[in-house]
């Protein structure tokens, strides 16, 4: 039976964990549950690690440095209850090549789910709608403004976790899908149940995008002024992923052409100013990036926690196991 600690602090224990998901944990070793508010004192972390075999962290962790690594010279993996690892890593981490795992999947499922309820409710002209009957309209707009959710194309940026999870949602409805990620050979996006596509390609094409791109230098203003003018006439674009994907100022200059519909649960930064205009135009929702766990969501990553544990108890691979030579690619 190993050892496991979970390093993690009061907030995040509360709104992650639940006992429901200790007792699972307990199921495969001695839990060691962190018991302060946070991690100031960071001679009592060192001390509460000591002997460590499996580490569970989660956003504000500390990092895993050189002090805290050798108080558990035995640790064999790190089971991040959370989205990127880059905050907890430290170079004396990665020369250790300890293995970790991720949540990104756990969170990834409820982005997707996300995106999928703004392109269904945006393209039924919900949003539009809803407005007109507040002014005292009822069905004037509904032709121009209403397209079903119905033969139409789903262009997707992005084949992580959250774009695959949507591709997945997708083959629910009698849509075609393009996708565009650079890094998935064609015979990859054909298995997913899309087509490939570059992303000109896409944006042309697409009656509804949706952006599920990692945030890392290669997509920064991947989204810009010179192709979001490709976009369709009458289509939805939908960022679930981060803001710096998309040029603002360029996408702010096509929506006031009022051409397109857009869902935007990111910016950059965050929050957005308050004379920001994505916070005033019409064919604009945006909300304050709630497209990933918010609130009871969150357990979804105290679950996924347990599954990679359980996994690596069996000697089994993490679902998500990251490679760290990888990590230039990773959000």
């Amino acid at each position: 039976m190993s050892k496991i600690t979970v390093l993690v602090n009061k907030e995040k224990r509360n709104t992650v964990f639940s006992e429901k998901y200790y007792a699972r944990l307990r199921e495969f070793g001695d839990l060691n549950i962190f018991d302060r508010d946070d991690f100031s004192d960071m001679d009592y972390v060192i001390d509460f690690v000591k002997g460590t075999e499996v580490l569970i962290t989660s956003w504000s962790s500390p990092v895993l440095d050189e002090n805290i690594l050798d108080a558990c010279p035995d640790l064999k993996a790190v089971i991040h209850a959370a989205g990127s690892i880059k905050p907890i890593l430290s170079d004396a981490f990665i020369s250790r090549k300890i293995r970790i795992t991720n949540s990104a999947v756990a969170l990834g499922e409820g982005v997707a789910e996300t995106a999928l309820g703004f392109a269904i409710s945006a393209c039924k002209g919900f949003y539009t709608l809803g407005r007109d009957t507040r002014n005292k309209l009822w069905n004037e707009n509904r032709m121009s403004r209403v397209t079903d959710f119905y033969d139409i194309t789903v262009g997707v940026i992005g084949g992580g976790y959250v774009g695959r999870h949507f591709i997945k949602l997708l083959q629910n409805f009698n849509v075609d899908i393009l996708l565009y990620d650079p890094t998935l050979s064609g015979e990859q996006v054909t298995t997913l149940g899309a087509e490939k596509a570059e992303l000109d390609e896409l944006l042309k094409n697409a009656d509804v995008v949706s952006v599920h791109a990692p945030s890392i230098p290669a997509t920064d203003n991947m989204l810009n002024r010179d192709n979001l003018k490709l976009i369709k006439d009458g289509a939805v674009l939908i960022n679930t992923a981060r803001g710096s994907i998309i040029e603002e100022s360029a996408l702010i200059e096509e929506l006031e052409k009022n051409r397109f519909f857009a869902c935007i649960d990111v910016t950059n930064p965050e929050p957005p100013a308050e004379d920001n205009r994505l916070r005033f135009l019409d064919n604009v929702v945006l909300t304050p990036h709630i497209a990933g766990a918010v609130t009871n969501g969150l357990k979804r990553v105290a679950k996924h926690v347990c599954e990679e544990l359980e996994r690596l108890e069996n000697g089994e691979k993490m679902r998500t196991e990251v490679d760290l030579d990888q990590l230039y690619k990773l959000a």
